[in-house]
């Protein structure tokens, strides 16, 4: 029992500690990989081949085979539509609005939509229905972009809207066959779960995401033509309307892709995913581990209930790497240091990633 306690947390590393007094109060386990578009490792920690579900990370994924089926063009939607329906939105009053245009655009009602209802991710938001006597709706829903997106992709390819939701609709079994090949992971390999927006999600190597995200992060990688092409708008549309992709407030990857513009494209999962890519050139000449391009991806074994560790550790990452960061801009510092403090704002304790990248190839 003891071995294999041992085995587990050799194979899960800590990476983030948190301090109080000088002394560690909590940790938080898990595992990073960083790996070129052809699929070759350039780092790790932890266990880079540990099973994860991609979760939201997957969403630009899930939306790339309408962009090159060419059927979302027929709908005249701009780049703001695109990163909305790449978004795990925080239910900011610009977020709906932009869902609604987009269904109405198409002649469609918020009546399509099947992702979950949940009080907006926005604080200030949230707060302000409640004072309103407003329930939040299906718009509020982070997943709403992305699940107009899929019911626009039905509908345009003649496909029944009812239903776009099951691992059996077209719709599903297209984001499939991206996400096998963006990672390189085979579709029998890959394990298909319900996610909690009640579409499919898939299940995979780290290693397999990170090559994703090094092929969004780098799309000339694709071999695929129209993939390819569609990879790059959804790059470019993330990384131009960060705050679309999350929300204004308290999120790292509008943080990161509003600070570091386009020379990083991000996009956390639950369950403590977290998936980067850096394009070419993003990091300087004689950088450790290469200028780029790159995908990088960790999985925080706890979940990243508390939301501390998954922003520590995505900047951490990005500073090993050598993405300048000294000194941290406020926004990112105020995510990657959050604050421990008493009830007069007296510091009283700390976040800090205690992780080292280190080199290894592939297997």
């Amino acid at each position: 029992m003891a071995e294999r306690r041992a085995a587990a947390e050799a194979a899960r590393p800590v990476l983030v500690e948190v301090l109080r007094g000088g002394r560690v109060e909590s940790v938080h386990r898990g595992s990073i990989a960083v790996v070129k578009p052809d699929g070759n490792r350039i780092a790790s920690v932890g266990d880079p081949d540990q099973f994860i579900f991609a979760r939201s990370s997957a969403k630009p994924f899930q939306l790339a085979p309408f962009i090159a089926s060419g059927l979302f063009d027929t709908y005249r939607l701009g780049t703001e539509a695109i990163a909305i329906m790449a978004a795990s939105h925080n239910g900011e009053d610009r977020h709906v609005r932009l869902v609604q245009d987009i269904l109405r655009g198409a002649g469609l009602t918020s009546a399509v939509l099947h992702n979950q209802v949940h009080p907006p991710f926005d604080t200030e938001t949230a707060h302000r229905l409640i004072r309103d006597g407003e329930k939040p709706t299906v718009l509020r829903g982070n997943c709403s972009g992305k699940h107009a997106g899929m019911v626009l992709f039905a509908k345009a390819a003649g496909w029944p809207l009812d239903g776009y939701w099951e691992s059996e609709h077209p719709v599903q079994q297209r984001a499939l066959e991206t996400i096998s090949a963006v990672s390189d992971v085979p579709i029998e390999s890959i394990a298909v779960a319900v996610d909690g927006c009640g579409v499919p999600t898939f299940g995979l190597p780290l290693t397999g995401l990170a090559t994703a995200f090094a092929r969004l992060a780098d799309p000339s990688a694709v071999a695929d033509p129209p993939l390819s092409r569609a990879l790059y708008r959804i790059r470019d549309a993330m990384t131009a309307h960060p705050e679309l992709v999350a929300g204004e407030r308290r999120r790292i990857d509008t943080a990161l892709m509003r600070t570091y513009r386009g020379r990083v494209v991000s996009k956390g999962g639950a369950e403590g995913v977290l998936a980067m890519g850096l394009p070419p050139g993003a990091l300087p000449a004689g950088a450790p581990f290469g200028d780029g391009p790159m995908g990088i991806v960790a999985k925080i074994e706890d979940g990243n209930a508390a939301r501390r560790a998954g922003d520590a550790v995505s900047v951490g990452v990005l500073r090993q790497l050598c993405l300048p960061m000294d000194p941290l801009p406020p926004a990112v510092d105020e995510l990657a240091n959050p604050p421990i403090v008493d009830p007069r704002g007296v510091p009283a304790g700390a976040v800090r990633p205690t992780f080292r990248l280190s080199r290894r190839g592939r297997g």
